[in-house]
């Protein structure tokens, strides 16, 4: 059963900007470390931290019915799978509170946007 949705939306040229304004700085804000190393791989990496921030945001609005502390960007990683799906990893203090709760997440980008969408639901 659906417990909760979120969803975020971020502007590609946005993130363009912040990046050239503080670098590294802002990377590490928003990225944990994992998807630092893909987000240095990458080509499209404006495109790339625009998603990653849009579905963070909405895994913590989803998320918002279940914690009374948010963590920051930079812990709550989402890394693709093996088969290329992306997939929540929540630092361990949050995991304890969320053992009976299944999150799903999808990014999409297009040329200016990327938006991010995350459902909750109670495992079984």
């Amino acid at each position: 059963m659906v417990e909760s949705i979120g969803i975020d939306i971020a502007e590609v040229a946005r993130f363009e900007r912040l990046v050239r304004r503080y670098g590294d700085r802002l990377v590490r804000r928003v990225l944990g470390r994992q998807e630092t190393e893909t987000y240095l791989s990458r080509h499209d990496r404006a495109a790339f931290l625009a998603g990653r921030f849009a579905a963070k945001e909405a895994v913590v609005k989803a998320l918002g019915k279940f914690l009374t502390t948010r963590p920051s960007l930079s812990e709550l990683e989402i890394i693709n799978d093996p088969s290329g799906r992306p997939r929540v990893k929540l630092p361990d203090y949050v995991n304890v509170h969320l053992r009976h709760v299944d999150i799903q997440v999808s990014i999409s980008h297009e040329k200016s946007f990327a938006i991010g969408l995350a459902i909750c639901t109670e495992k079984p």
